[in-house]
């Protein structure tokens, strides 16, 4: 993007979808677009592109001739429920004779050549060029029924309305309002429609409102005068629905396009940057000297729907103004910030301490909730929501797409936990996840909570030199949008810990698990099942709930393994209830994210029956030191278990240090119920 020029899509979404776009086409723009901070998502189905309309409203829309009307009509009834969908640009494309169908069927601008050169440059400059903040519309009539009539229906499809009886009223709003469109009454006590007109065409706003009149008048002379006093249309009451937003939209747009200027060159100096310029100063940023902690922040006000409504057009400006003298009050040197969204400004920091960064992050979040901002004689109590988001580790091509996406994801995940907080990944770590993949698992928990289910799976065990056959429980959270995939418990766990849900999982767990046991042992299999548990959540009441379980199946007491974090069963803190699992005779494993031979020793005086080692660890070890640690362990009646098996080449190297069992998505697949025929060396 550093050879773009400074343009950046007017409104906040970087969106532009391409429904059932010819694919040569699509890749033709491709990059165009992308260097003019657009991002092109494609859809082959409706439905598909329906769906994703549920998550992100795109700036524009690009659809072939014929479908501009239907598309068009997709989006008129959207707008109903989500005014946004109001603001979406439609692009149509085909031939020179399918161009004013299109235009009649509401296309904002039509490609007529597909096959010209710099097509996704001039497409992606004319974006960038239109503001597509809903049409604001200045209503002046004496009549409150008709008032309410326009006003009502213009709001239903996204537009910003404002009503004055008092034509001298109506005129006074005008210069804080701005409208794109003032709808004008042609008869009014006091000062009628024409003098409105002439008082409007000769003051100074710019860029001059489109004036539409509504009247019952039908003279032609009296259409002429309005005409000649500089109105740009005439309607005559009542008008339908449809026809009063057909006329208002097209009008506005026409003022849109008469006021519109691409950026000229930037002239600002400071933190404050324009968004074509912030979204350049990120790329130079990542092609320059590497930082010890440089971090894009989606700063957004978490009261912000509906406030333009609240505040009009002149009142919003003065807010954003405050918000960016006080965002600017907890910046250092070299950070930039920008308005890039209505209410929302994309911040940068660089800092050399992970603790600065979170530092600045509670200033701000602090300078907006310390103190109520004054606008007008209103006073607003605000707050924040954060999105954090650390630069990419390896440069890649559109990573500034990729961080910005990654920022506001991680505002999102703030905002859909209650907003006043910063949520993001402060991580170097490449396997730490990314905000999206934490929203979707907030998602999911709150399912789950809600009376979800989990998905369920028992992947059995290899057994080498162990006593019995074996298999392990893998719980995931349900994923809608992929139902054979799922959130493994690894990804989901510190969160579930957040949230209080582990002990509500676990119990699920051993649920299932009881279950299965009962299952085997009415087949006439003897196996055990060995379940992940949280001995943190593991409380009075889970405990007595287990014993319970215990008394009611006897059986449960050989077959039922239940594996534990080994830094917990170390912590003072966890020995009561350790002792108590081990009392009801419960077998114990233990597993550790940072597997290491200390583990054998710093487990020796526990009561743990099974030790899980990783692959990688036991192919990093020196074969000497490894086997007579095993030896030692299993001479106390104890067993060895070694995951993450990638092939069955490996297979034979573990048989030689004596390990019991193994495991591995290469051995044996998960499935829904247990099965261990297919993996135990004795069928």
């Amino acid at each position: 993007m550093t050879d773009s020029p400074s343009l950046a899509p007017a409104a906040g979404s970087l969106w532009i979808d391409l429904l059932r776009v010819d694919p040569a086409l699509a890749e033709r723009i491709d990059a165009d677009l992308r260097q003019r901070g657009l991002l092109p998502r494609r859809f082959d189905r409706v439905e598909d592109w329906l769906q994703a309309l549920q998550f992100e409203v795109p700036c524009a829309l690009l659809t072939a001739a014929p479908a501009v009307a239907a598309a068009g009509d997709v989006l008129d009834k959207l707008a109903l429920s989500d005014p946004r969908m109001a603001s979406v640009l439609r692009v149509g494309y085909g031939d020179a004779d399918q161009r004013l169908p299109a235009l009649l069927a509401g296309a904002d601008w039509f490609l007529s050549d597909p096959n010209a050169p710099l097509l996704g440059a001039h497409l992606g400059d004319w974006i960038c060029a239109q503001d597509n903040a809903p049409f604001r519309v200045l209503v002046i009539d004496d009549d409150a029924e008709s008032r309410l009539y326009c006003s009502t229906i213009l709001r239903r499809v996204g537009m910003q309305v404002e009503t004055f009886g008092d034509p001298e009223a109506g005129l006074q709003a005008v210069d804080g309002f701005r409208p794109d469109i003032v709808l004008l009454d042609l008869y009014m006590p006091g000062m009628d429609g024409l003098a409105v007109t002439d008082r409007l065409r000769a003051s100074r706003t710019a860029p001059q409102p489109q004036i539409v009149f509504l009247s019952g008048e039908e003279r032609p002379v009296a259409r002429l005068n309005a005409l000649r006093l500089g109105a740009d249309d005439f309607l005559v009451k009542p008008m339908r629905p449809q026809a009063l937003i057909a006329a208002v939209r097209s009008r506005a747009k026409r003022a849109r396009s008469f006021g519109t200027r691409l950026p000229g060159p930037q002239n600002e100096s400071g933190p404050r940057l324009r968004r074509g310029d912030f979204l350049q100063e990120l790329e130079r940023r990542q092609d320059g000297p590497e930082s010890a902690w440089r971090v894009l922040l989606a700063v957004r006000v978490d009261q912000s729907p509906g406030l333009r409504d609240r505040l009009g057009l002149g009142g919003a400006h003065t807010l954003e103004r405050s918000l960016a003298t006080r965002v600017r009050a907890c910046l250092g040197e070299g950070d930039r910030y920008s308005l890039w969204e209505e209410f929302g400004f994309g911040v940068l920091i660089e800092r050399e301490r992970r603790d600065a960064v979170e530092s600045t992050v509670a200033g701000l979040l602090r300078a907006a909730r310390g103190e109520d901002f004054d606008i007008g004689s209103e006073a607003l109590a605000l707050t924040l929501s954060i999105g954090m988001a650390v630069q990419p580790r390896e440069r890649r091509e559109r990573d500034s797409e990729r961080w910005i996406a990654s920022a506001f994801a991680a505002a999102s995940v703030a905002s859909q936990l209650g907003g006043n907080r910063a949520e993001g990944v402060l991580s170097k770590d490449p396997n730490a996840l990314p905000p999206e993949r934490v929203m979707v698992i907030h998602h999911a928990l709150r399912d789950l909570a809600r009376g979800g289910s989990l998905r369920f799976e028992f992947q059995p065990l290899l057994r080498l030199h162990g006593e019995r056959g074996s298999c392990a429980l893998i719980a995931k959270l349900r994923d809608l949008r992929a139902p054979l995939q799922g959130y493994p418990r690894s990804e989901y766990l510190g969160l579930a810990r957040e949230q209080d849900m582990l002990a509500t999982i676990d119990r699920m767990c051993l649920f299932h698990a009881f279950e299965a046991i009962a299952e085997q042992r009415q087949r006439g299999r003897a196996s055990s099942i060995l379940v992940p548990l949280d001995l943190a959540a593991v409380d009075a009441r889970q405990l007595a709930w287990i014993d319970a379980e215990l008394r009611r199946r006897p059986d449960l007491h050989s077959d039922l393994r239940v594996e534990l974090d080994a830094a917990a069963l170390q912590a003072p803190e966890h020995q009561p209830m350790l002792q108590r699992l081990h009392t009801s005779g419960i077998a114990i494993g233990a597993s550790s994210h940072a597997p290491s031979l200390a583990l054998f020793e710093q487990l020796a005086d526990l009561p743990v029956h099974l030790l899980r080692l990783s692959q990688q660890m036991v192919a990093q070890t020196d074969v000497d030191e490894l086997a007579p640690m095993i030896k030692a362990w299993q001479s106390l009646g104890r067993e060895v278990l070694v995951d993450q098996v990638e092939s069955m080449a490996a297979v034979g190297s573990l048989w030689g240090l004596s390990v019991d069992y193994l495991q591995g998505d290469a051995l044996a697949a998960a499935s829904p119920r247990p099965d261990y025929e297919t993996v135990d060396d004795e069928g």
